[in-house]
């Protein structure tokens, strides 16, 4: 299948180097491992604090984080845990509402399960990785479905990962993020993005400078105002 914009390992494996460089993004990382190792259940303290940690660290604008503990408990409570599927994020994403108003929280969804669950089965979708995908893909072979976007998502994220060969989803997530993000940067130096991002942007280690022109990417489809990781479209 060919690609709209070329992507190969290189890419990838330059994406993964500059991550390594930002070590709070690191840190945060091994305190989701830590969750893990010492949380390993479902129950609902477990799956609170799970929660509450994933919408902290990676702003994923859950405002009623009880309310979405609570659901994650009931839907995982319900499913085959071993073999669910990308369905399970839309299960997740949408809470019950008493304002009469359909909160979507895919990010958070995404993020939760990959974290928690399998990131193999289950990569992360947020704005960057949304649009980093769709400019792979082009629109001939990008799926869209506003009522099922994670499924969507999940279809057009394995058809760019078919075109890369043995690239896990966490390699992948990282490429997304980052080349997302200095894609946005190029295109607006004042864009609003994350803060630590953005210092290793305007003040390169020398060592990742190659890695950084490795990732440049027609700035189109590109979102330049989300400060982190967060949430998308309907939250």
């Amino acid at each position: 299948m060919p690609l709209a914009v070329s992507l190969d390992v290189e890419q990838i494996a330059a994406a993964g180097r500059v991550h390594r460089r930002l070590e709070g993004w690191q840190s945060t990382n091994r305190a989701l491992a830590s969750l893990v190792s010492e949380f390993p259940g479902f129950d609902f303290n477990s799956v609170l604090l799970k929660a509450t940690c994933v919408n902290a660290l990676y702003g994923t604008n859950v405002l009623a984080i009880h309310r979405m503990a609570r659901h994650v408990v009931e839907v995982l409570g319900k499913v085959d845990l071993p073999s669910v599927g990308p369905e399970l994020i839309e299960e997740l994403a949408v809470p019950p509402q008493d304002d009469g108003i359909v909160h979507r929280h895919h990010s958070f969804a995404s993020k939760f399960a990959s974290f928690f669950i399998d990131s193999e089965r289950f990569p992360i979708m947020d704005a960057y990785a949304v649009a980093m995908v769709r400019l792979h893909l082009g629109r001939t072979f990008m799926l869209v479905d506003p009522e099922r976007p994670y499924e969507a998502f999940y279809k057009n994220h394995s058809l760019l990962k078919m075109e890369l060969g043995s690239v896990s989803n966490v390699e992948l997530d990282h490429y997304l993020w980052i080349a997302g993000l200095h894609t946005a940067y190029r295109k607006n130096p004042r864009a609003t993005i994350n803060r630590e991002v953005r210092l290793l942007f305007e003040n390169p280690d020398p060592r990742i400078v190659a890695d950084l022109a490795t990732l440049s990417s027609p700035p189109s489809l590109v979102p330049c105002t989300a400060n982190v990781r967060g949430d998308f479209g309907q939250s």
